[in-house]
């Protein structure tokens, strides 16, 4: 990690990415809280989190494009500071007669900073040396778990008796000076990996995206990465609405469980980032995402069938630190695989194409728990759940080896055919 850290290129962008991380948890955590304090309806308040998924399934691939369209280091500079401004509306007080402002706030923080990341994801490969990717991604997913205990711990405290003010001061701050880094990054790496050489700008912007998701889709690395990525976010959708149900009626625990369980689960993010960061060289992104996935898988079905043995908070505390890291080195991985897989001009659409299937897949998960979560045991579904991470681990194994092997047959025939 230190080694990763010298090129100061990166550790720029990767502080940014840090300050970004923060702020948005800032508002992922503090929006709710206010929205459900105003209305008191459970269904008012996860309308916030429905506008972020849905703007992000919707416009995800778009905000990709610009990845590969405009100087990535600027594009991600001039998102930062639109954050802030988007911002703005939140230091009034936004009242229940008044709550679109928040859904309009919600949407465009989504977009946003799905753009700032597909740019960031791009930009990478042109910091640092192939070898060092997978530990320069695994640093860089530091940021969620970092900024997770952060911001979240921090948006509960902003919102106060003068509403979202200080949620909206924090978050601005937050966004300026992410927006500087980055444009001292541009300037430390001397321009070299703020835009790809060959990058075309003759085409039209729905032609040059529509062309590019062609291009990325045809690509049989990424088709399974996706496919991989996309039964991790259907299981992902189950477990963010039945958690909150497995708790209460398998633990028989309340609200502050839930809220403890949560937030340790960054803990185990940091811990497994700076071991992938360490050790991650040793493993191929194919690898990673599988051993990230099954281990995943494994601590879920440990912990989802644990109360036949146990309810014992301590227990649960320590299985959801151990869940955490997993989640990394599968992100790293995936990661990894699109930027070894793709050409540097279109690797903002690849991104968007990654985020944009990630949010769907999670919806998708999301209406399953709602229509399953009363119908059937919770334990069952959510052991459902532990299985599709078998299975996307299962997939990025298989399919990425084939893929592989295939590479290495075309290369071998096209040795023999120059001999």
């Amino acid at each position: 990690m230190a080694a990763l850290l010298r090129h100061r290129g990166f550790a720029l962008v990767w502080v940014a990415g840090l300050f970004s991380s923060v702020a948005s948890w800032l508002l992922l955590t503090g929006l709710p809280i206010y929205v459900f304090g105003v209305t008191g309806s459970a269904l008012t308040t996860s309308a916030v989190f429905l506008v972020e998924l849905l703007c992000g399934i919707t416009l995800g691939s778009f905000a990709g494009a610009l990845a590969d369209r405009f100087d990535r280091f600027r594009l991600m500079s001039c998102v930062a500071v639109l954050q802030a401004a988007v911002v703005i509306p939140l230091l009034g007080q936004p009242d229940r007669h008044h709550l679109w402002i928040i859904s309009v706030v919600a949407g465009g923080q989504a977009v946003l900073t799905q753009t700032f990341d597909s740019a960031r994801n791009a930009a990478l490969p042109r910091l640092i040396e192939p070898a060092h990717l997978v530990r320069a991604n695994s640093v860089v997913a530091l940021n969620i778990s970092v900024g997770r205990l952060v911001g979240g711990s921090l948006g509960g405290f902003a919102i106060t008796s003068d509403g979202t003010r200080y949620l909206a001061v924090g978050a601005a701050a937050t966004f300026v000076i992410a927006g500087a880094l980055i444009a001292a990054a541009r300037r430390a790496a001397h321009h070299a990996a703020a835009e790809p050489a060959t990058l075309d700008r003759t085409s039209s912007f729905l032609t040059a995206w529509r062309h590019g998701l062609t291009a990325v889709l045809r690509n049989r690395a990424v088709r399974v990465t996706i496919v991989s990525v996309a039964l991790g976010g259907i299981a992902q959708g189950l477990f963010v609405v039945l958690f909150v149900v497995f708790v209460s009626r398998a633990l028989h625990a309340d609200g502050t469980l839930t809220g403890v369980l949560r937030g340790v689960q960054a803990i185990g993010g940091v811990a497994g980032g700076l071991v992938v960061a360490m050790l991650g060289a040793r493993f191929s992104p194919r690898l990673l995402m599988s051993l990230g996935a099954t281990t995943f898988a494994l601590i879920s079905l440990v912990i989802w069938n644990g109360p036949t043995v146990t309810r014992q908070p301590q227990w649960y505390i320590g299985l959801f630190i151990l869940v955490g890291a997993p989640g990394i080195a599968y992100a790293s991985g995936a990661f990894a695989q699109i930027q070894q897989s793709v050409p540097d001009t279109e690797l903002g659409r690849a991104f968007g194409v990654y985020y944009a299937i990630f949010n769907a897949s999670q919806g998708l998960g999301m209406a399953a728990a709602g229509l399953l979560g009363d119908v059937l045991s919770v334990v069952l579904v959510l052991n459902v759940q532990a299985l599709l991470y078998l299975a996307s681990g299962a997939v990025a194994y298989v399919g990425l080896r084939s893929v592989r092997r295939q590479r290495a047959a075309v290369r071998q025939r096209e040795t023999v055919d120059i001999g």
